[in-house]
């Protein structure tokens, strides 16, 4: 972090599958050789063939450089990750917005704080609209996460990841935090649908600031249907039968954006959307 208190954030999308995990760390090698990096987030929840996250691609996703790593509605497709998911020091989170007896942790530490420097967190929510799995209400759910994180890190700058499927959702709640909590959330971005939207920009008050980007896209094979083989996706939409969705490693990719924030002024300064290819 520089003198000023600038911090760069290196924010990645769904990871999947095996190539999406090998792509993630050579981008982040890549990233690192161009820009000073002080938090790196995943969201890793397809990086276990496609759905869920296992315990070797959590390894694979850390070993890269994440210093944290988010789920979302497939959270609980491998519950193998349920140990690193309900271990304090493991900086792995489901959405906050689940049932209240669901396992695991909601929200987590990124980046400590100290000397004077904010703690960095992030929190997850699932969207509502065309979503299977039911969630609460995320923005009360937001509410509450944040007065969560606040009792153990007075300090805190927050990173929101909203896994939603509808842009109108992943933008309202990036309106929301802002008018709810400047100077505490300082970016919220989107995740899930695998595509990278061109909408990266700063949403500002007299307040605060927050980065906000409807989706950061999908670091894994490009030359895909969302990171599927193309034949076998086609196959299942022409033909309605049941087709195993292999995972495709063509033209393998990293997306996501960089989130410069101000930790003295606690408000965004820049937003930078990427696509990374070894």
């Amino acid at each position: 972090m520089s003198d000023a208190g600038e911090i760069t954030i290196a924010f990645f999308g769904d990871v999947v599958g095996g190539p999406g995990r090998a792509v993630l760390a050579a981008a982040v090698k890549q990233l690192r050789s161009r820009e000073a990096l002080d938090v790196i987030i995943v969201n890793g929840e397809n990086a276990r063939n496609g759905s869920g996250l296992h315990p070797e691609g959590y390894r694979d996703i850390r070993r890269a450089g994440a210093d944290a790593v988010t789920l979302g509605d497939h959270c609980f497709a491998d519950m193998r990750i349920g140990a690193a998911l309900d271990a304090p020091e493991e900086p792995v989170c489901r959405p906050t917005n689940l049932s209240s007896d669901a396992p695991g942790k909601s929200a987590v530490c990124a980046k400590p704080g100290g000397d004077g420097r904010p703690g960095i967190w992030v929190i997850p929510l699932l969207g509502r609209l065309f979503m299977k799995i039911p969630a609460d209400n995320p923005f009360a759910a937001l509410d509450r996460s944040i007065a969560a994180v606040l009792e153990h890190d007075g300090d805190a700058l927050i990173v929101v990841e909203m896994h939603a499927e509808a842009t109108s959702e992943k933008g309202a709640m990036a309106w929301y935090a802002l008018k709810r909590w400047p100077g505490r959330v300082v970016a919220v971005v989107g995740t899930h649908t695998h595509v990278q939207t061109a909408d990266a920009r700063i949403l500002s008050t007299d307040e605060g600031a927050v980065a906000a980007m409807t989706d950061l896209g999908m670091t894994g094979a490009q030359e895909s249907v969302i990171g599927r083989e193309v034949d076998d996706v086609l196959a299942l939409m022409t033909t309605q039968r049941p087709v195993r969705l292999a995972v495709a490693a063509t033209d393998p990719a990293a997306c996501g954006a960089l989130l410069r924030i101000d930790t003295v002024a606690r408000r965004a300064t820049g937003i930078e959307a990427f696509v990374i290819r070894p």
